[in-house]
């Protein structure tokens, strides 16, 4: 569900970073980072005693940064997203199923903004730091039909915002203006969606959207 909360909360850190990175003594650094995104617990599951099993692949994510050093040890920023999962058709409804006439499924798909707050330590050639993170994230869940001879077997998709939060570690390695880093952490969200299945009965459904995401990035240093 849409919370104009969520959303004030979230300008409000983006205004703070963006405050802070006026101030053009401060060291500041733009990156990119792209790697796979994991799902885990209730998100990864295959269960088919659940009415909507999530059937989340293992996925990808590409993730935009802007950081600013505060302290020699201390760093806040701001970090956009996007990540990307398969529906497992393939265990939802096997390609040599007789009785799956046709099977068509979109993938789970997220958007997020978040905040960040770095603690690092002292800049150098090589350098270690732990990240948290707040903010939120906009979702979609995957739309699934396979039709049968006894009727079709549906779910349709849906959209929303929830909070998010994140925590990760990594290092990196600086080379002249450019850092190189390897990053591994989780983001977490628990959106709920409307689903309406063949039958046109609608559910709630509060689905956990967690990841571990394992990232190579390249900043380049302002």
């Amino acid at each position: 569900m849409h919370h104009p909360l969520n959303r004030y909360l979230l300008v409000f850190a983006f205004l703070v970073c963006f405050s802070v990175a006026a101030q053009a003594q401060r060291v500041q650094r733009v990156g990119l980072q792209v790697g796979s995104a994991s799902p885990i617990g209730d998100f990864k599951k295959d269960r088919f005693e659940d009415d909507y099993p999530p059937m989340a692949r293992r996925g990808v994510t590409v993730q935009g940064t802007y950081q600013v050093d505060i302290k020699p040890y201390l760093a806040v920023g701001a970090s956009a997203g996007f990540r990307f999962h398969r529906f497992d058709m393939d265990a939802f409804a096997a390609p040599d199923d007789e009785l799956a006439l046709r099977r068509e499924a979109t993938g789970w798909k997220s958007t997020h903004a978040l905040a960040d707050l770095y603690l690092q330590s002292r800049p150098g050639s090589l350098f270690g730091y732990v990240k948290g993170s707040v903010g939120g994230v906009y979702s979609k869940s995957p739309g699934v039909q396979v039709d049968t001879p006894y009727g079709p077997i549906r779910r349709s998709s849906d959209t929303a915002v929830a909070p998010a939060y994140g925590i990760a570690s990594g290092f990196g390695i600086q080379d002249g203006r450019f850092l190189f880093s390897v990053e591994i952490g989780l983001l977490a969200t628990q959106p709920s969606f409307e689903v309406t299945n063949a039958q046109g009965v609608r559910s709630t459904i509060r689905q956990p959207m967690h990841t571990i995401n394992s990232m190579l990035g390249l900043s380049y240093t302002l």
